[in-house]
């Protein structure tokens, strides 16, 4: 048992409600919505995130749990969330500079077009991928992923160092596995990113507040590239 209260059968339960919203809200995605709203597959599937999310919130009020319990409080140090915020965007900088071209070199993964290309001078829809950028990119994955995911994976195995480690690669895997949309490259730069946050989520005091304003400032200054190219 875990100290929120969760024992592995309660967690075994969560993981697969939560991962079962996310894959009927890709198939709904995928087969129903986005052929009747005409949106090219390579468009962004944000009503997983979004579904298990609320998916994660719903478990979490049944089991009398509240999201400050996976990190989603004040930090007890400004200045050290403000540290571990750097640190973290460094780690980002380096890992995506340096280490995916690297393995990309090597693998030669595939690179789909960029949904976003059609922000380019279009500051209404800027301003919206804006939005979407910190409120579902920055907020909700990195409280489903960095904070639900990882709990529940780690309470299933025992809670023990090799439990939190194994759940901060098997996030990571989902997480660049919703991003195939983006192709191979796209899915091991998410790889990469999710195991970066993990990492920094589980050894700097397990609050997600670094982790989102780092996700949310990272979306954000990809997206002002493509706005302003």
């Amino acid at each position: 048992m875990n100290a929120n209260g969760a024992s592995p059968r309660i967690a075994a339960l969560d993981l697969a409600i939560v991962l079962g919203a996310i894959v009927v809200a890709w198939q709904l995605s995928k087969w129903v919505l986005y052929p009747a709203l005409s949106i090219p597959g390579h468009a962004p599937y944000l009503l997983r995130p979004i579904t298990g999310f609320f998916a994660a919130w719903w478990l979490l009020r049944r089991r009398g749990e509240r999201w400050a319990n996976l990190g989603l409080r004040a930090p007890a140090s400004w200045w050290r969330m403000a540290a571990v915020a750097i640190g973290l965007y460094a780690a980002d900088s380096a890992v995506s500079q340096w280490v995916v071209p690297a393995i990309a070199e090597l693998a030669h993964p595939m690179q789909a077009p960029s949904f976003l290309a059609y922000t380019r001078g279009n500051t209404p829809a800027f301003l919206l991928w804006l939005a979407i950028g910190w409120g579902v990119g920055g907020f909700m994955e990195e409280c489903l992923f960095r904070g639900y995911l990882t709990d529940r994976i780690a309470t299933l195995l025992g809670g023990k160092a090799f439990a939190i480690a194994f759940a901060i690669m098997a996030q990571a895997l989902l997480f660049g596995s919703m991003h195939l949309y983006q192709g191979t490259f796209g899915a091991l730069n998410a790889t990469t990113f999710a195991l970066v946050h993990g990492v920094f989520y589980a050894l700097a005091g397990r609050n997600l507040w670094p982790l989102i304003v780092v996700h949310g400032v990272w979306n954000s200054v990809g997206m002002w590239g493509v706005y302003n190219a």
